[in-house]
């Protein structure tokens, strides 16, 4: 699910839906965790305006803290290197990728303070809350992949 090549890729609606932080916070946590796309969060392609406090390079991956109203979410733009041809969006992702580190820099592993403002558009996905990582939202969500991103302040 992480690169948009499971087998329920499909299922996702592309065209970003417009939310904020604050409401993908307030979803219910699914139990068990998703192993499938099986919530309307996870086929929805959504997009936020943030401030971006904090980027790493996480596993491969940029790992992006966002924020907005006192409350927090991950995001994640995976690698090109990891995207395969049944990536859908793969274009889009990968572009992502490129944008982000051309207009803002390249990741390092240890956390780097950033402060940009950004519409950032993302997949729902959720994460095992038993692994919450800085910046995560309590409920485990996360846009994981990033699908598209514009700067509005910063970088």
């Amino acid at each position: 699910m992480k690169t948009m090549s499971d087998i329920q890729r499909r299922s996702v609606r592309l065209i970003p839906s417009s939310t904020t932080i604050g409401a993908i916070s307030r979803r219910p946590y699914p139990r068990p965790t998703p192993r499938r796309r099986r919530t309307n969060y996870q086929r929805q392609d959504w997009q936020v305006v943030a401030q971006i406090t904090n980027y790493r390079m996480d596993s491969g991956a940029i790992r992006l803290i966002l924020f907005d109203a006192g409350t927090y979410l991950n995001a994640v733009i995976p690698a090109p290197s990891c995207l395969t041809g049944r990536s859908r969006g793969g274009a889009a992702i990968a572009r992502s990728w490129r944008n982000f580190v051309l207009d803002c820099g390249t990741p390092k592993p240890e956390w780097q303070p950033l402060g940009a403002v950004m519409y950032i558009s993302g997949v729902g996905f959720w994460s095992q809350r038993t692994k919450l990582r800085r910046g995560a939202a309590r409920n485990g969500a996360e846009l994981h992949p990033v699908t598209s991103f514009r700067v509005v302040a910063g970088c």
